[in-house]
């Protein structure tokens, strides 16, 4: 997912190691950003990924859904985790095509009676659909976690999606608005399950960057102390 403003597909993972760096102010080491990524079955086909960097982000991402391979279960799990913490580089990169998008919406064709079809916006409503689930489950997302159907409306009228949650208590599903494409019927349905998710997740959220925030704090101290025993015992010797 995603393109650059030449049409080149944006590489996520290398924009989140630039935006990192950026925000830390210095040059990321190899071992600060890690991947942790598995094969979803025995035929190693495909492939999810959870990122983390324990002291830069304040949670972990998982790619949007299996991967055909490891790298490009990387790169969905980088471009989450640029979704979420850097929000306005993402949409800069993943709205470069948003001009040339906007310009072929005016030609299509409205609903039934002539009214304008509802777009879906912009793209982040899967990553951020998978991020929530995430959050709500309390693990990485799997294939079976979130589950679309799309159906087109009589007439070519458009499409209407439905995103069903099975896993999560007891499984809810949410219908989005009808939308001009079946990718949009889809991202429209995931956008009004994030929205109606959103009140559930955000405590959940701020409950696990204060865990975050306590584990590396209690991280930073365990470092210092290792500095000063280092100091303490060189001085000794000296």
């Amino acid at each position: 997912g995603g393109a650059g403003a030449a049409g080149t597909p944006v590489i996520w993972s290398q924009k989140l190691h630039e935006c990192l760096s950026k925000k830390a102010a210095r040059v990321m080491t190899k071992g600060e950003i890690i991947f942790n990524t598995t094969a979803v079955d025995e035929t190693n086909k495909s492939f999810v990924s959870t990122l983390s960097a324990p002291t830069l982000l304040s949670a972990e991402y998982s790619s949007e859904g299996p991967c055909i391979s490891k790298a490009a279960a990387q790169h969905s799990a980088a471009m989450v985790a640029m979704q979420a913490e850097f929000p306005e580089a993402y949409a800069q990169l993943a709205g470069s095509y948003a001009p040339a998008a906007a310009a072929k919406g005016q030609k299509r064709k409205g609903g039934p009676d002539g009214a304008p079809v509802a777009s879906a916006g912009p793209p982040e409503g899967k990553s951020m659909l998978s991020h929530f689930v995430q959050m709500l489950l309390g693990r990485p997302v799997a294939k079976e976690d979130m589950v679309y159907e799309s159906v087109q409306l009589e007439g070519g009228a458009g499409y209407q999606a439905t995103v069903a949650l099975p896993t999560y208590v007891g499984g809810k599903s949410y219908q989005g608005p009808v939308a001009p494409t079946k990718k949009d019927a889809e991202m429209a349905a995931a956008k009004l399950a994030c929205a109606q998710l959103r009140n559930v997740v955000v405590p959940l959220e701020e409950e696990h960057k204060a865990k975050k925030a306590k584990k590396n704090a209690e991280a930073i101290v365990k470092m210092k102390k290792m500095h000063e025993d280092k100091k303490a015992a060189a001085a000794t010797a000296s």
